[in-house]
């Protein structure tokens, strides 16, 4: 048999199987990237930081609510 006539019938589909395989590459690759950076801030201390947990600053025009109101901060 001939090699060239085994070789033939990739055509559009076998490069848009490609193309598909080549994308989920690259997501995944950003995804892990996303990953460590993620948690390298959250190691390093610059990560999730919650109201609760900062320091008072002393801004114009804000206040702490009372214990019974629907807001925290005004």
């Amino acid at each position: 048999m001939d090699p060239a006539i085994l070789q033939g019938g990739g055509g559009l589909l076998g490069a848009a199987g490609g193309a598909v395989a080549l994308a989920a590459s690259l997501i995944l690759v950003l995804m892990v990237v996303a990953l460590g950076a993620f948690a390298y801030k959250s190691l390093r201390g610059d990560g999730i930081e919650w109201p609760e947990d900062q320091e008072p600053d002393d801004e114009e025009g804000v206040s702490r609510g009372n214990d019974d109101d629907e807001w925290d901060y005004y």
